[in-house]
């Protein structure tokens, strides 16, 4: 038992002696083991080989021993750790056996979810495709399918909101229909439908056609108010229109013309009572005789009487507050148009360009409503956004409108044959102006062929009526100018003063070159007749005072308008005033100390100091310091005699002794001069007062006005 127990302990060991093996190898071998540390140091120190293997051979056996002897000590061990591992091998195969199935298990699994995917994508797909269908089919459903209740009141009903929504429904369907019937021509529901939409389509237009011709016709009466109509219903129901339009022309031209007939009566009918209305309002301004060349002793009756005027002569070349009650654009314009009723009770009176502006104003308030319900209305969505639904809209507006605005302008021809208001027929072109301005703001294009019109007519008739002032001018200078002069500013003066002031107003902004044209050629006739009346006088005194009062006196005008010399019509006439107050001044020295000037003149006009005589200088310095105090009183006295203005005089009296200093300034240095030649005899010579001297008294005149 012990034998069988080592042998299986052994089992696998090769216990031989392997001794002779080695020993039969070693001299194969030799020269490895001649390389070997400790065979070398056993050869070295000379030990007996043969000892040598013994003793080696000897611990060999007994390491064996002492390997057995462990060997059978842990025996038990040995065998516990075979049955352990016997144990284990066991459970590992149970392990595998498990896993295995595990593994079957899960590749059936495996399969089933493959199977479940392909089920679910599958299920997929085809849910998508009915998903897709569905919608299609709904689509097409919804797009031809007309509800029961919507057909019969169509055919049957009272045309009111309810009918518009159904309505509105439809027109989906017939356009659904229109859009998609090639693409679905081979349904059978789209064949069936098709008729029957026909049918349905005709019966509403029949049923819109007399509804909307029966709300036109309530238009005929004067008493209605169109606008309110047109927000009210014609709007509200724009939808039945367009329907017409889209579905059955025919129908929608029947309608569009009867409302043309019948809205262009409507406003012909009340402009022309509007105009007619207005007509008895004017209060008019000018007549023929009204013109800035014609004195108003020359307005004689037949028996020699004085023509009785009863026209507004306040306002015949004065703008005053004309402007702020006729422009568009002025903050004080007050109401937007004249209430007839209101004006009549009050019994007031307008200029014309007051009633023109009212008229127009009203035209254009009408045209503009007119034309936005025009757009919204006759006009459908989809030609609004191209060129042809402009032009239809000017189209309909051209046939209603332009009986009233051929009343206005039969209106503007009437009182332009009569009339001589410049500044009435210019204020009535800057309404144009400014109502032209207003229209392009609306964005309303229709009524460019009116403006247009209107300034064609008030343009011609504001330069015959220039003309008319300019050539009053001319006669006026024509006539024998008086030998004695009137130093104070003629009537002619003053007119044109306040013509040039409100056209100068009313052009401001506009810069018209007519305008300014016209006052230019009416500023240089004036020019000419004062030069005429003043070159007829023989008294040049009294024509210089005539000239600078007249000049004063438009000036002023001027200025009191707002202008300033940026203006070329106060720059010119300022210019013309400075000339003719330097000449007043030459003439008042030349009166007062013609001597003085005289002298100064001719000596400077001498090549040598030394020419200048001695005793003329003296003589010449000698009268002036006797008589210079008197003179300067002389022209203050003559200065205020002659001009009434405070300032004018001033400026005047300043000119006059101004040019009294230059010269006698002069005669001081001719003076120096000339006695720095004569040392010796300079105390024969009558000393002059001094410039200081002279300037200190003339102060004294500053304030004299």
């Amino acid at each position: 038992m012990a034998n069988s127990s080592v042998d299986l302990v052994f089992e696998g060991f090769d216990t031989t002696d392997e001794l002779g093996d080695v020993r039969a190898e070693v001299p194969e071998g030799l020269p490895d083991i001649q390389n070997d540390e400790l065979i070398k140091s056993v050869l070295t120190k000379g030990v007996d080989l043969r000892q040598y293997s013994r003793q080696i051979e000897q611990e060999l056996n007994d390491l064996e021993d002492e390997q057995l002897a462990s060997y059978e000590e842990h025996e038990s061990a040995l065998f516990e750790l075979d049955s352990e591992i016997r144990s284990c091998d066991e459970v590992l195969e149970n392990m595998e056996r498990l896993l295995v199935n595990f593994k079957s298990s899960l590749g059936a699994i495996n399969n089933d979810i493959q199977s479940l995917q392909n089920d679910s994508l599958s299920m997929s797909v085809r849910l998508k495709n009915r998903v897709v269908a569905e919608k299609q089919l709904d689509k097409i459903i919804q797009g031809v399918v007309v509800p029961p209740d919507a057909v019969r009141l169509i055919c049957n009903g009272e045309v009111n909101e309810r009918y518009l929504e159904c309505l509105i429904e439809v027109n989906k369907r017939i356009a659904y229909m229109r859009v998609h019937s090639k693409q679905h021509k081979r349904l059978k529901a789209f064949q069936e439908i098709q008729p029957e939409l026909d049918r349905l389509c005709f019966r509403a237009s029949f049923k819109l056609r007399e509804f909307l011709l029966e709300k036109i016709n309530v238009l005929r009466s004067l008493n209605s108010n169109a606008h309110v109509l047109q927000s009210s219903i014609f709007l509200k129901y724009r939808f039945f229109n367009h329907f017409l339009i889209e579905r059955h022309p025919e129908a929608a031209v029947e309608v569009r013309d009867s409302y043309i007939h019948i809205m262009r009566q409507y406003y012909l009918d009340h402009f022309e009572t509007y105009q007619r209305g207005l007509m008895k309002l004017e209060r008019a301004v000018a007549d023929k005789a009204d013109v800035i060349g014609m004195e108003e002793s020359n307005k004689l009756s037949l028996f020699g009487a004085a023509k009785p005027v009863v026209r507004d002569k306040a306002n015949v070349f004065n703008l005053g507050a004309r402007a702020s009650s006729a422009l568009i654009e002025s903050e004080d314009s007050g109401p937007r148009a004249i209430v007839l009723s209101i004006a009549s009770d009050a019994n007031e009176k307008y200029t014309f360009e007051a009633l023109f502006r009212s008229y127009s104003l009203a035209l254009v308030d009408n045209a503009t409503t007119e034309y936005e319900f025009i757009m919204q209305f006759f006009v459908s969505p989809k030609a609004r956004q191209r060129i042809t639904g402009s032009d239809m809209a000017r189209m309909v507006f051209s046939h209603i409108f332009d009986p009233s605005m051929r009343v206005g302008e039969q209106f503007l021809k009437t009182y332009l044959e009569t009339t001589y208001d410049a500044l009435g027929v210019l204020l009535c072109v800057r309404i144009m102006s400014q109502l032209a301005s207003e229209l392009q703001r609306r964005q309303v294009p229709v009524l460019d062929s009116y403006v247009n019109s209107m300034n064609m007519l008030l343009w011609p008739r504001f330069q015959a009526i220039l003309d008319g002032h300019i050539e009053s001018a001319k006669r006026l200078a024509s006539y024998k100018a008086k030998s004695k002069i009137d130093t104070q500013p003629p009537a002619i003066v003053r007119r044109y003063a306040e013509l040039a002031s409100s056209l100068l107003r009313l052009n401001q902004g506009y810069n018209t070159h007519v305008v300014a044209l016209s006052l230019a050629r009416l500023r240089t006739e004036v020019q000419a007749y004062l030069t005429h009346v003043a070159d007829g006088s023989s008294d040049k005194h009294a024509s210089l005072v005539f000239l600078i009062n007249s000049y004063d006196l438009l000036l002023t005008v001027l200025y009191e308008n707002g202008f300033s010399e940026r203006e070329e019509e106060v720059s010119s006439w300022k210019q013309e005033f400075a000339t003719t107050v330097m000449a007043f001044a030459e003439s008042e020295l030349e009166k007062h100390f013609g001597y003085l000037k005289l002298f100064v003149i001719d000596a400077e006009r001498q090549s040598d100091i030394a020419q200048i005589s001695a005793d003329e200088l003296g003589r010449t310095a000698s009268v002036f310091n006797g008589e210079w105090r008197a003179q300067i009183s002389a022209i203050n006295s003559s200065i205020i005699q002659s001009f009434s203005n405070f300032r004018t005089g001033t400026e005047i009296l300043h000119v006059v002794l101004g040019q009294l200093i230059i010269y006698y300034t002069r005669f001081h240095s001719l003076y120096d001069k000339r006695i720095a030649r004569r040392a010796a005899s300079a105390s024969e010579i009558c000393q002059p007062v001094g410039v200081q001297t002279v300037m200190v008294d003339i102060k004294k005149y500053r304030n004299n006005f």
